[in-house]
């Protein structure tokens, strides 16, 4: 049984081809085309349906032609969170493209509901029902406020903004899903209309508490919640006399030429955390790619924050989710293309050796908020730019700077952990995306935390080795016993008590600089 594990992500479509022991043997990958427009505050930023299903196909088709028209194959999908899409239910047609988590149609809602008395009363509530309660899932109702990140005020606003929209949810022939759903609806040809629960936990719509969709709150509000999918566990259900589980769906063979299931789906950074191996209560994964996100395994227990750490559902198997605490930093590996773009480098590959050929910054700090800062900042008005230049300041010093920048995020987020979670953290870091490949970035979060980290082999690949851990399981190639075995560290590094007094004294100067940079364009 061969593994195709498909990984659709904000810039790339990737399909990746595992054999029955977990090793990678082919790949195959396209860019994703993003359109943007509109105007600044209200950015449009879209995918054509039609163009990703193509290249959807492409890729997949690409990796299948490694192996026999007859080798079995089953499929997982890891899929990149949030982006939503409306379709007609009665002839399966998209009426919307593909609108990203990064959209910004939704921001004057957001910033309305944020500043309504409604929002605050409900914020009041929220303090009071836990003073009474204790109950974790009314602290989060303390602080609740919309982003357009989240799925409900996007796809709100899309409807007000088309008649056509309106007719079909009046005539209940409308529907919408993120990208898992619309996959499993097109890959079947409208036999599967579900939305998988990590996929879901991220939109906003869902509580983590009670494991369902939100209704008080997307009343409240005017979510016509007609609309909402049946919920789905990441895998299928077990057959005990084979060992096998069910697939999630089938696949249409005229897509193919050939029979595949889909076995698994889970939404990216669940995938990545599941790669990395951090399955047990307290381990920590960083993944750096296009964003920065760091999370924790909080087992059976959603975690409730007051600093921003976002309660996800890592992964559900029998109806049981296995719950991470997350924060994140918008925009990461464009921070070096911007980088390379007005000249401090000519190759971002250079930016590790170029941060180590100087001693310091020499008091240079950089605040990387090309989208705000977010955990446990919090702050969209906040603005990037280096502080403390001078004369005789170098590129070299500029590029470590802004590598120094986004490890003191990571440090920034790993510290809310430790801040709020009621059980010791274990000793496992495990880092992963493309931006790991960085050595001073990994050294320097060790020498900050005072503790190892771990980069995983195939840094990059680490979301789609996941659904194809998950995959093989749900095929009985491997059992959950096993999956330590396929594993494999690359580097652990490990820290250094020198450096981390000299990052530390740094750390604090760009605290200050933060505090100049904050509410700059409120």
């Amino acid at each position: 049984m061969y593994i195709i594990s498909v990984d659709i992500g904000t810039s790339t479509i990737r399909s990746c081809l595992y054999d029955p022991d977990c090793r990678l043997i082919g790949k195959c990958e396209q860019q994703v085309h993003v359109k943007i427009s509109g105007q600044e505050g209200e950015v449009r930023v879209e995918l054509e349906p039609e163009q990703i299903f193509q290249q959807f196909k492409e890729v997949v088709n690409g990796t299948l032609s490694l192996i026999d028209e007859d080798a079995p194959v089953t499929m997982a999908l890891c899929c990149q969170r949030n982006s939503i899409i409306c379709w007609n239910k009665r002839t399966l047609q998209d009426v919307t493209k593909f609108i990203c988590w990064n959209d910004g149609r939704a921001n004057n809602a957001c910033e309305m509901w944020n500043k309504s008395l409604l929002l605050k009363s409900l914020n009041f509530v929220g303090r009071v029902l836990y003073f009474l309660t204790r109950q974790p899932r009314y602290l989060g109702a303390r602080t609740l406020h919309f982003i357009s990140a989240l799925v409900m005020h996007r796809l709100m606003t899309t409807i007000e903004q088309s008649k056509e929209l309106q007719e079909l949810l009046r005539n209940d022939e409308l529907a919408f899903g993120c990208l898992d759903s619309w996959l499993l609806l097109r890959l079947s040809k409208g036999c599967v209309d579900v939305m998988e629960s990590s996929c879901a936990s991220s939109t906003g719509m869902y509580d983590p508490f009670i494991n369902k969709f939100n209704h008080t709150v997307l009343r409240i509000i005017g979510f016509p919640l007609k609309l909402l999918p049946p919920l789905i566990d990441s895998v299928g259900e077990l057959d005990p006399a084979t060992g096998k589980r069910a697939a999630l769906a089938e696949i249409n063979p005229a897509i193919f030429g050939r029979k595949i299931s889909i076995s698994v789906i889970l939404a990216d950074q669940q995938a990545a955390h599941f790669g990395a191996g951090c399955w047990e209560k307290g381990d920590i994964k960083i993944s750096l790619g296009t964003g920065t996100f760091v999370s924790v395994n909080t087992k059976d227990k959603a975690h409730a924050s007051m600093q921003g750490l976002y309660p996800v559902v890592g992964w559900r198997i029998n109806q049981k989710s296995t719950f991470l605490a997350e924060g994140m930093q918008h925009y990461t590996a464009s921070l070096l293309t911007w980088a390379k773009n007005i000249g401090l480098l000519d190759d971002v590959k250079e930016s590790s050796s170029m941060a180590l050929s100087v001693h310091s910054t020499n008091g240079l700090v950089f605040i990387p908020a090309f989208g705000g800062l977010q955990t446990p900042i919090n702050d969209g008005n906040i603005c990037a730019g280096f502080l403390g230049l001078r004369p005789d300041t170098t590129k070299q010093q500029m590029v470590r700077a802004i590598l120094e920048s986004m490890t003191f995020r990571v440090y920034q987020i790993i510290m809310a952990i430790e801040d709020e979670v009621h059980f010791k953290l274990t000793h496992k870091i495990r880092i992963c995306g493309g931006v790991s490949a960085n050595d001073f970035i990994c050294q320097s979060i060790s020498d900050l935390l005072g503790r190892p980290v771990e980069r995983l082999r195939d840094e990059g690949f680490v979301a789609s080795r996941g659904v194809a851990m998950l995959a093989g399981m749900a095929q009985a190639l491997w059992t959950e016993d096993q999956l330590p075995n396929l594993i494999e560290i690359s580097t652990t590094f490990y820290p250094n008590s020198e450096a981390q007094f000299a990052l530390k004294n740094t750390y604090e100067i760009w605290l200050k600089a933060v505090k100049g940079c904050s509410n700059f364009y409120s």
